[in-house]
């Protein structure tokens, strides 16, 4: 019996019976249900491991990386290619000897702005300047086939190389600011943008983005969701203890960072999977198979837009600041794409557009000869190829200002 409200209710035994059996039935159907959980959490995790053993690469591998970095080595890299603004720099006024990737003994001759040099008149007489990455710089050419130089040969007015390689666009910008007051003649002022620059506006340290760099103490500036950022770390090129902190820091927080091999590896793996240092290769590779360019999927991202925008914005106010012409050019880094530099003229504003000359470079480009082949940097030609389509942007703004005082 069973009292509602003053009521008794009369249950029979058998309902008891039945009663009891539902309720043994609910505990079993709640016990084998967990089980079933647990086995496919279990299985689940065994297969996260697994992953983490056979894809490495797609997992933090800061361990590896810095247990290489040594001091002595460090040591020089400060003294030499250090900067606490820029993260690093070319040598200061040294002639340099390396191999390019056909063999072929390349000179690097630099003055004590570390400016590439590429003729006989000095680069504070410069008329145009020239900002960029590896691109810029002419790696594997000599001095006198490097874009910028080929750039004057067709202007006919001293260009200065501000070329240094692995730059992002925001390293190249703030290179410029440094030392633009000291080139009084200058006229108009080029923001070469090669089609990986933006993978590497966004990094805080080289290693985390490629881990295959020679730059292996590369702490530097970075820009994201539009805000400008300087080097991790309280003065990270101070000591050998401050670079490996800054360094370890970078692992954790940078927009290129990976999830770490850990337990539980199903957590580890699933953020993996939402990281963009796995979603954007893997996007970037279907791509490829449909014929897309590399790094396309970058240029789509709202945060990345914005981060352009605030490049523009700062290279703009700079050159309008001392009456200059401004020109971003978007290169393409293998001759033929066509598309990444269209989709970073596109995040522009309006303002921005009437302050700066952007150009998408390679409309009449050789793929054939653009370069030596697979892993290597523009030909002699290719570089030529270049500074002609910059120059007939160039060219109308030195016109148009021929005439200032």
């Amino acid at each position: 019996m069973k009292e509602h409200g003053g009521v008794v209710e009369w249950r029979s035994p058998r309902k008891w019976c039945v009663l009891a059996q539902n309720t043994r039935s609910q505990r079993s159907s709640i016990f084998f249900g967990t089980i079933l959980l647990a086995i496919l959490l279990a299985d689940f995790e065994l297969l996260s491991f697994t992953f983490t053993k056979l894809r490495p690469d797609l997992f933090d591998r800061r361990e590896a990386f810095l247990s290489q970095l040594r001091s002595e080595d460090f040591e020089r890299f400060k003294q030499q290619f250090a900067s606490d603004t820029i993260g690093w720099d070319n040598p200061a006024g040294q002639t340099r000897s390396q191999q390019n990737c056909v063999g072929v003994e390349i000179t690097y001759t630099y003055d004590h702005d570390r400016l590439r040099v590429h003729g006989a008149t000095p680069a504070r007489d410069a008329v145009v300047l020239v900002a960029g990455d590896s691109y810029t710089h002419g790696d594997e050419v000599a001095d006198s086939e490097s874009f910028p130089a080929s750039l004057e040969r067709i202007l006919q007015v001293p260009v200065a190389n501000f070329g240094v390689g692995g730059y992002g666009p925001e390293q190249a910008l703030l290179k410029l600011e440094g030392l633009i007051d000291r080139f009084p003649r200058a006229r108009v002022v080029v923001l070469a943008i090669m089609s990986d620059d933006v993978r590497r506006m966004v990094n805080s340290y080289r290693p985390v983005y490629y881990g295959e760099t020679g730059i292996t103490f590369g702490l530097k500036p970075y820009v994201l969701d539009g805000e400008f950022h300087g080097l991790i770390g309280d003065e990270p090129f101070r000591d050998f203890p401050s670079m490996q902190a800054a360094a370890n820091t970078a692992f954790d927080t940078d927009f290129w960072r990976r999830a770490g091999a850990r337990f539980p590896y199903s957590a580890a793996a699933v953020e993996a999977l939402l990281l963009p240092s796995f979603y954007l290769p893997v996007i970037n590779n279907l791509g490829r198979l449909i014929g897309r360019p590399d790094y396309e999927a970058i240029y789509y991202l709202p945060s990345v837009r914005r981060s352009l925008r605030a490049v523009y914005d700062r290279f703009a106010g700079m050159a309008q600041s001392r009456n200059i012409r401004a020109v971003i050019a978007f290169v393409p880094g293998d001759g033929s794409d066509q598309t990444n530099g269209l989709l970073a003229i596109g995040a522009a504003t309006e303002p921005q557009r009437v302050h700066v000359t952007f150009i998408n470079v390679g409309r009449d480009f050789d793929r054939s000869q653009f370069s030596r082949g697979p892993g290597c940097h523009p030909s002699p030609l290719g570089y030529r190829m270049i500074g002609a389509d910059v120059a007939r942007a160039v060219d109308p703004l030195l016109t148009a200002t021929a005439a200032r005082p």
